[in-house]
């Protein structure tokens, strides 16, 4: 008979996939963001269309950095998972 998973060992599974699911939001809220604030700034300074692709490639450099923070994330939680698992065998 198979035993559960312990609380911390869901919490930590919980969180990894928490952290893996908003990967592509990350992504897509930066650009939308970049390319909104530009929109804007070129209505109001009436600047068509260069703040809106300046904040569209800044929203992009954004979106992909938040992409690498959140992957280091994840491949640690995955890390300590990992350790925690063979520590536990080792007993």
């Amino acid at each position: 008979m198979a035993s559960l998973p312990s609380p911390n060992k869901r919490v930590r599974e919980v969180s990894i996939l928490v952290t893996a699911s908003s990967i592509g939001l990350a992504l897509v809220i930066a650009i939308f963001l970049g390319a909104g604030a530009g929109w804007w700034l070129d209505k109001f300074l009436g600047t068509t269309p260069w703040c809106f692709i300046i904040g569209l490639l800044l929203g992009v450099v954004a979106g992909y950095r938040n992409i690498y923070i959140l992957a280091k994330r994840l491949d640690r939680s995955q890390e300590e998972t990992h350790l925690a698992n063979k520590k536990k065998d080792d007993q």
